[in-house]
């Protein structure tokens, strides 16, 4: 069978019947990417059973993520190697169908008889399936959902030869993976076996690396044993049957093999069968029958009476000869299978009286492991002579152990920490952990809560640090191995119910080369750590709720630091010239808070799920550089809640992705959207959110020549993914799985040379260290033909003119003046009314007798308009009558609108008012500016009659500007009576004389008088004289500042001056 499982028609049925075309053509792509990201190192491990670890000769293997580590021992040195497959990986040798004909009808039942016989969908009978069910190396890795993608592995075994691998995976169409040892590190297996479907729950090797077995889970219900070429590698399946057990363990004891579990012990038995003799192959056409095939024979198996022992759940066994072996229950008890003469019986032999866990052999003895830490020896031959008491040693230790198995020379464990550790042969696990010949394997310990890089400026050797809930914060280098570490102290709550918040450790953060760690927790608390001395240097309560996130700037002269939280709020602190830390400034949002930079020096940045994007400027007092403050200048209001958002190393443009699964880019200086782009997967069929962005710099090359193009890596929960965009034209360039949970931080380090690694930590406890092989992209060359020439020199292929002058433009021209002769006024287009108004209409129409049936008025010169309805027309005669309009007017009116005003005079009125408005009083008129001026001075006039002092140089500033508008106002008045010649105005567009002359009246001399009074209290008589003789003289200078008089202009009269009341 090939290696890609899904071969199995999918029943949900879609929105469209057509099949899915990828959103992005690959012929459309301009740019071609080599970069790639590539494991070389996993640190920690996942195995939490006997299943997940197995040893052989000097080498032993462990489970971590979706990866297998192979760990080679040589003295006190020892080397890893890393075993993983993609979904996509295509293997050296393919699998023959499973055959599922059956001999007779009351056989056992065969795997995948009727459970993965799913009747096609009428779609898919239409149109045909999406995938064949064949793998080959140009098939499209789009095919692969999400679900298919995310796989862990969860039990492996090596072979007693040392050549295979054996990896069982859990998950959406698990896999059994076989490896070949020989090959220092692969991503190609040698078999992919797809048989099981819920899951496979362990995998064994026979002692002579003949067969491998493999057991599904409980829903899976299926024991395949598979033959393999010890030569090649190559696997087909030999028998097969049922096992619906909940089974723990599976175990060879010689050439059978026991499966263990709830309620359960069961012994298989492998049968090679007779040898069929071979037949002679039969031409097509001869008149013979092919022979029958020869059904599969199943595998037997017998279940063990268990006895007393009826209700025990079996969880560990090991062989300690051809027909007998050990087993051992999870409450404590030993018991020996044995199966002289093939007479299979269980015997209890003792009850240690705690959990057991693991169980491992070497030489004569028997270790039994305890998961609260007991450990204990038993004799082989005190077992088989059926000594009472055949323990040899027994002792107890705080960390209970997983795993164990015995090397050449060495002694592996895995405790319940999870921490891996080499010892020598006669050690005793139990015992002190300060072994002179303990070769640990580092490991994160305590589940990993976050991943941040540490900038070293005193050394080029780049480092990354990660923390746990507890507040344990460990320094990693890029070897995987630990720096350093501390431990910052957390408080918990008191405890009243169970549903209280357990309080742990949510961001850490540190400055350069690590002096002082910023860590916040989920009660809001926000921690300041030396070190070097490992002493709080602030502690102090910043928010509600959880802290989100933390930023720390810092420069020669000062430390900045940000935090937000689920509160709504983020807090700001700076360190003074004293060197204490203090809190100056909230900033508030109306949704939680996701992210805080803080980019440089004066600018800060936040967001949150209001879906908003905050830029602040920092700012200083003058002569106080610490006292600081940030004020709102932009925000930039975003299409979805974002999840992370970095800025480019220039500090001009920042990155935000969002909850759409799209990620734009924004101006920092103006606020604009300059790009955007969907994060997609390279065939544009599957779109994630990117979360913990990060920034990285393409070296220099042909089309990068300055260094400045980059790319944006993140991380994607949606499919456990790490992810690289372009981030200049948002192309896809790669992605890799390995973590089977959340993962909850990646950092990109900085490597001397070409060289780059990329670090992922995850919720499964492992810490995957990436190298990034980076290199410019380059133009590729299309397969399709060149376009043909669109004959751009022809007029007709250009783009048509277009220049469309705004209303700014046009108000500077005017209208020409008229031409002799008369002008025949426009056809209005009446709007047709609709059936509702149709009777409001005739019922509030005047009689025909009553309309005004005179022609209109036109004025000689201008252009005469048609009148609206009810106004006449251009004859003398009355309009003719439809039958339409004589039906409406035979109706009665309505007694509302009886006393109505007429619809003549409505309409002209109307009429007016509009174009007065649009004439009139436009945007940015005369007559609206002048209003606006009458308010503001009507406002201003109130002001000055307060206590407030006012500046003299501004006092005599606005009296000379009262004084040069006056004077402008005047010419006005005389310029348009000159130029109108009558004093009323038909349209509107003309400032009133009335209006000038009650301006000057209201305004001019009483503001004049005002502004005197407050110069005469404010200034000396020195400085009064000279104010007047610098004022500039005006048209109205002459006139008098008392009520009832006239001012002139030029010798005419400005305005006239009421008598005061």
């Amino acid at each position: 069978m090939a290696s890609t499982p899904s071969n199995r028609l999918k029943l949900t049925p879609s929105n469209s019947p057509f099949l899915t075309r990828p959103s992005r053509s690959p012929i459309r792509s301009r740019l071609t990417y080599d970069s790639s990201l590539s494991l070389r190192r996993v640190v920690g491990a996942t195995c939490g059973s006997p299943t997940g670890f197995d040893s052989v000769n000097s080498s032993f293997a462990y489970i971590a993520g979706g990866a297998v580590v192979v760990v080679d021992v040589a003295g006190e040195n020892y080397s890893q190697r890393f075993y993983r497959a993609r979904p996509s990986a295509v293997p050296v040798f393919t699998v023959s169908p499973v055959n599922h004909l059956t001999s007779t009808p009351n056989a056992t039942p065969k795997a995948n008889d009727s459970r993965n016989r799913a009747a096609a969908s009428p779609r898919d009978s239409l149109y045909g399936a999406t995938w064949d069910g064949t793998d080959s190396p140009n098939q499209k890795s789009g095919t692969w959902t999400s679900r298919e993608r995310i796989k862990a592995a969860t039990c492996l075994a090596l072979s007693r030869d040392g050549k295979f691998l054996a990896v069982g995976e859990t998950g959406y169409a698990p896999r059994v993976l076989i490896f070949n040892l020989q090959d220092v590190s692969s991503d190609i297996p040698l078999v992919s076996i797809s048989e099981h479907t819920f899951g496979v729950k362990a995998v064994s090797w026979s002692p002579d690396t003949k067969y491998l077995a493999s057991l599904g889970s409980a829903n899976d219900g299926f024991l395949y044993l598979w033959k393999i070429d010890s030569r090649t590698g190559a696997t087909k399946l030999f028998q097969q049957n049922r096992c619906t057990a909940h089974v723990k363990g599976m175990a060879w004891m010689g050439s059978n093999l026991i499966t263990m579990g709830v309620r359960h012990i069961k012994v298989w038995r492998a049968d090679e069968g007779p040898a069929i003799s071979p037949t002679k192959s039969r031409f097509p056409g001869d008149g013979s029958f092919p022979a029958p095939q020869q059904a599969q024979k199943p595998l037997a198996g017998r279940n063990i009476l268990l006895g007393s022992m009826l209700d025990a759940t079996f969880c560990c066994a090991v062989s300690i000869r051809e027909n007998k072996a050990v087993i051992c229950s999870e409450t404590g008890s030993v018991c020996l299978l044995d199966d002289t003469n093939k007479q299979m019986k269980l015997v209890r032999l003792l009850d240690l009286g705690f959990a057991i866990s693991c169980i491992s052999s070497r030489n004569e003895d028997v270790y039994i492991g305890g998961k609260d830490g007991q450990f204990v020896i038993v004799g082989i031959d005190g077992i088989l002579d059926g000594n009472p008491n055949p323990i040899i040693h027994n002792c107890e230790s705080g960390d209970g152990l997983i795993a164990m198995s015995f090397l050449t020379e060495k002694l592996v464990t895995i405790d319940a920490r999870r921490s891996i550790d080499i010892w020598g042969p006669d050690h005793i696990p139990a015992g002190s952990r300060e072994d002179d010949s303990r070769i640990p394997i580092p490991g994160p310990g305590d589940p990993i809560v976050g991943l941040e890089k540490l900038v070293n400026t005193d050394s080029e050797v780049e480092s990354f640090f990660t923390w746990s809930g507890a507040g344990c914060v460990r320094i990693w280098d890029t070897d995987g191995k630990v720096v350093s570490s501390l431990n910052i102290p957390i408080e918990q709550p008191d405890m009243v119910n169970e549903l209280d918040l357990v309080n742990q450790l949510a961001v850490v953060k540190a400055t350069k080369n690590g002096n002082l760690f910023v860590a916040g927790d989920k009660l809001g608390v926000l921690r300041i750590m030396d070190a070097a001395t490992k002493q709080l240097v602030m502690e102090t309560k910043a928010h509600a709720s959880d802290i989100q996130d933390i930023a720390i700037y810092e420069d020669d002269s000062k430390i900045l630091i940000a935090s937000c939280g689920r509160d709504r709020m983020a807090q700001l602190f700076s360190r003074s010239s004293t060197g204490e830390f203090e809190f100056f400034q909230t900033l508030e949002h109306s949704a939680k808070v996701v992210q805080v930079l803080v980019p440089s020096d004066d600018k800060i940045i936040t967001c949150s799920l209001d879906r908003t994007l905050q830029i602040h400027d920092l700012v200083t007092k003058e002569g106080e550089p610490d006292v600081m403050a940030a004020i709102q200048s932009k925000v930039i209001s975003l299409k979805a809640s974002p999840s992370s958002m970095v800025v480019s190393p220039d500090k001009k443009y920042i990155f935000v992705s969002l909850l759409d699964r799209s990620l734009y880019q924004y101006d920092v200086g103006t606020g604009q959207s300059m790009s955007s782009f969907k994060c997609n997967d390279e065939w544009g069929l599957e779109s994630v959110v990117l979360e913990s962005l990060t920034y990285g710099q393409f070296p220099p090359g042909e089309l990068n020549p300055n260094g400045s193009a980059g790319f944006l890596l993140g991380l994607s929960n949606t499919d456990k993914s790490i992810r690289m965009y372009d981030a200049q034209s948002g192309a896809f360039m790669d992605r890799e799985w390995g973590h089977t949970e959340a993962i909850n931080g990646v950092v990109l380090l900085e490597g001397e040379g070409p060289g780059r690694k990329v670090i992922s930590a995850g919720e499964d406890g492992t810490i995957m260290i990436w190298a990034l092989e980076l290199e410019n992209p380059t133009v590729c060359a299309t397969k399709r033909d060149p376009s043909p020439d669109k004959g751009s020199a022809l007029a007709s292929n250009r783009q048509p003119l277009r220049r469309v002058l705004s209303k700014a433009e046009l108000a500077e021209f005017q209208r020409p003046t008229s031409s002799a002769g008369r002008r025949s006024p426009p056809r209005p287009v009446q709007r047709r009314a609709s059936k509702f108004h149709l009777a409001t209409a005739a019922s509030t129409r005047a009689p025909i007798s009553e309309k005004n049936t005179s022609p209109s008025s036109v004025h000689d010169g201008t252009p005469s308009r048609r009148p609206s309805s009810g106004g006449g027309s251009r004859s003398d005669s009355p309009p003719l009558e439809s039958p339409k309009s004589r039906s409406r007017m035979c109706r009665r009116p309505s007694l509302p609108v009886l006393n109505a005003t007429p619809p003549s005079a409505l309409a002209a009125r109307k009429k007016s008012s509009s174009s007065n408005l649009r004439t009139g009083y436009g945007y940015g008129s005369l007559n609206m500016a002048t209003e606006q001026t009458c308010r503001q001075l009507r406002t201003y006039r109130k002001k000055l009659l307060s206590t407030d002092s006012v500046n003299s140089d501004l006092l005599a500033e606005l009296d000379a500007e009262l004084r040069l508008t006056a004077a402008a106002l005047g010419e006005r008045a005389i310029r348009s009576r000159r130029s109108r010649g009558n004093a009323d105005s038909e349209d509107g567009k003309q400032v009133s004389e009335t209006v000038i002359s009650s301006m000057l009246d209201l305004y001019s001399e009483r503001l004049v008088s005002m502004l005197d009074e407050k110069l005469r209290l404010r200034l000396s008589e020195e400085e009064k004289d000279a104010l007047i003789k610098d004022r500039p003289r005006t048209a109205g200078e002459g006139s008098s500042s008392s009520a009832g008089t006239a001012g002139t202009l030029d010798g005419g009269p400005l305005c006239e001056e009421p008598s005061s009341p």
